[in-house]
């Protein structure tokens, strides 16, 4: 079974040996990083046509810091966000936009196995990631390595996506909009070494929900607390808190 920790790692690495690289990497190059993790020939294809495709482009150039100007805040531009995202979202203009009734398809389509259609709905959120990640950024967590770690974590969970079946209850775009959230929560969390109980606590959450999901799935009502401790080890009493939370906490995401 692939790891989807080391996955990620691994695929972030090579994305910046990608964009460093004086020379265009081969099918061959990009495909040898990823040799020891048992990859199907759909997701060999998705990885090389992820990396092989500029996902972003460079983002303009700063100013040097001095001593006058290091502590200013990013530019802004009319719109109120940073004018770097400005610039950004006007390069992905050129992206193929599509209807709703389109996105829905291909959301099926993806649910149901085909994995052609992955870079185009990646593509088609793009925009969500980049916004996202403008909420983010900060003099200490720069916008580009943000977007990049959300287009990791957006390609990720739609390859975990793909197959699991459009009866599953499984909404693209929450699943999506949640895993480049918490992406980005813990790329903050790890630059800026706050404490990790809140994504700890998000985790087990992610976690139960995840399990509510399955259990459903196989043909059960809501699952008992005690189902849910017997499929999750965790206590019953820690999932009472968890599900609470669950119940009273908007999750952050993508806007449709």
């Amino acid at each position: 079974m692939l790891d989807r920790n080391t996955f990620m790692e691994t695929l972030r690495g090579v994305a910046e040996i990608v964009r460093t690289s004086a020379q265009p990497l081969t099918r061959e190059e990009i495909l040898g990083y990823f040799n020891d993790m048992e990859l199907s020939a759909e997701q060999k294809d998705m990885v090389f046509e992820y990396l092989s495709t500029p996902h972003e482009e460079e983002t303009p150039e700063t100013t040097p810091e001095t001593e006058e100007n290091v502590s200013e805040k990013p530019e802004t531009g009319e719109s109120g966000c940073s004018r770097a995202l400005e610039l950004y979202m006007e390069d992905l203009k050129g992206i193929r936009q599509y209807t709703e009734d389109e996105l829905e398809d291909m959301y099926d389509e993806l649910l149901n196995g085909n994995a052609e259609v992955i870079n185009a709905v990646s593509d088609s959120m793009l925009a969500n990631v980049a916004v996202l990640a403008d909420e983010y950024a900060s003099d200490r967590v720069a916008l580009e390595d943000l977007i990049q770690e959300g287009n990791i974590a957006l390609f990720v969970r739609l390859g975990e996506l793909c197959g699991i079946g459009a009866g599953s209850g499984y909404d693209v775009v929450a699943e999506a909009g949640e895993a480049v959230n918490e992406a980005m929560k813990t790329y903050v969390s790890q630059i800026t070494g706050e404490d990790d109980s809140e994504n700890a606590v998000v985790g087990k959450a992610n976690l139960v929900k995840e399990a509510i999901k399955h259990l459903k799935g196989e043909g059960k009502d809501v699952p008992t607390v005690k189902e849910l401790a017997d499929y999750t080890h965790l206590s019953e009493e820690e999932l009472a808190d968890i599900l609470n939370i669950i119940d009273n906490v908007k999750p952050v995401g993508f806007k449709r």
